[in-house]
């Protein structure tokens, strides 16, 4: 049995209360859940051992803070109204300490929940804990005021609490937590509906637009940098600092399983296809329908490769049979002239061209 050590006691609940096995979904997140009751984890399990109860949880957390475990982590509860939401997740319920209201917890239990949530995260390589994507809740997955107000309001806690034990990842890219306040070594990004990085000079910024496209290189020393529509900021103190060093504008960066990952090669966002190319714009054409005037400068692609090195001032080249053209203006040409020529790779996919 895969078990949390964290777990003082084990209370089977019945067969008829679990789906049993999780058919290959792999455990990507935790849901938590209220009791609706002032118990101790040993009562909660107990009522999960009648048959006729109809549903079961991973774990328990008691008022006084004792963790139990009734189903085992390889097999997938019956907690969220839904085998996919179960399947995928490690399910706790969680005593109140009060009925009705805002059904709160104890200081106890919620201790014990951090320390189960940081337990879980782990073992099973989350990353960074993020409200609503791994750290989730009964609500998201069925019409129930489960787990209830209080530990609603305490999800940004329990993400920002067990992101602080990892900062030492975060000179690997691990994130700290999103739209969080940057704490030392914490490697934070901001994102809407922010407008801005709420943080002070004493780190180091990077912006990337809503493509993931770095639009400059990172920024030391300032803080509070604008957050791009649709975009994202990424902050870092210390380790996390180091971490932002490693970008540089045109890389294109990503956040996979609260990691920040980024593409070395040469990258700029396109601001439309087939049609009129404004100031500092980089449009695709792909037909000669759309005329363009001299200032600017383009590049013909046929099978991946550029097929001219482009000449500031000579325009309305060529669409060859199967390629495109990039055509750019002012900002967006000079960055063609420095990164493209005859012969390079360049792609275009996802509204980025890609040089190298």
């Amino acid at each position: 049995m895969k078990v949390s050590s964290l777990a003082s006691i084990t209370i089977p609940a019945h067969s008829n209360n679990y789906y049993g096995d999780r058919k290959g979904a792999t455990v990507d997140r935790i849901i938590v859940h209220h009791m609706a009751a002032v118990w101790t984890a040993r009562r909660c399990g107990e009522s999960f051992q009648n048959p006729s109860r109809g549903a079961s949880s991973n774990y328990g957390i008691g008022n006084g803070g004792e963790i139990a475990c009734y189903v085992p982590e390889e097999l997938c509860s019956g907690a969220s109204n839904s085998f996919d939401a179960d399947s995928h997740a490690i399910t706790v319920e969680v005593s109140n300490s009060e009925m009705g209201g805002d059904w709160k917890v104890s200081d106890a239990a919620l201790k014990s929940l951090i320390n189960l949530c940081a337990d879980i995260a782990k073992r099973y390589d989350f990353g960074a804990l993020v409200k609503g994507k791994n750290l989730c809740w009964h609500q998201m997955y069925a019409a129930t005021a489960c787990p209830g107000p209080y530990l609603l309001s305490k999800m940004d806690y329990i993400c920002d609490e067990v992101n602080k034990r990892f900062a030492k990842d975060t000179a690997k890219g691990f994130l700290t937590g999103v739209n969080i306040s940057r704490a030392a070594d914490a490697l934070v990004m901001y994102c809407s509906p922010l407008i801005e990085a709420p943080t002070n000079k004493w780190g180091t910024e990077i912006a990337c637009d809503k493509n993931g496209v770095a639009i400059c290189d990172p920024v030391y020393g300032k803080g509070h940098m604008a957050v791009p529509e649709g975009g994202r900021v990424y902050s870092g103190h210390g380790k996390g600092g180091d971490f932002i060093y490693k970008i540089k504008k045109g890389y294109r960066v990503w956040v996979e399983d609260g990691r920040i990952l980024f593409n070395t090669r040469q990258h700029r966002s396109v601001d439309g296809e087939d049609c009129a190319r404004g100031t500092d714009k980089l449009i695709v054409y792909k037909s000669n329908a759309v005329k363009r005037n001299i200032w600017g400068c383009e590049v013909a692609v046929l099978n991946g490769t550029a097929v001219n090195t482009p000449v500031y001032g000579k325009c309305n080249i060529d669409i060859p049979k199967g390629g495109f053209v990039i055509s750019g203006h002012g900002a967006a040409a000079w960055w063609m002239l420095k990164n493209i020529k005859k012969g390079v790779k360049v792609s275009y996919k996802g509204n980025v061209v890609t040089v190298g």
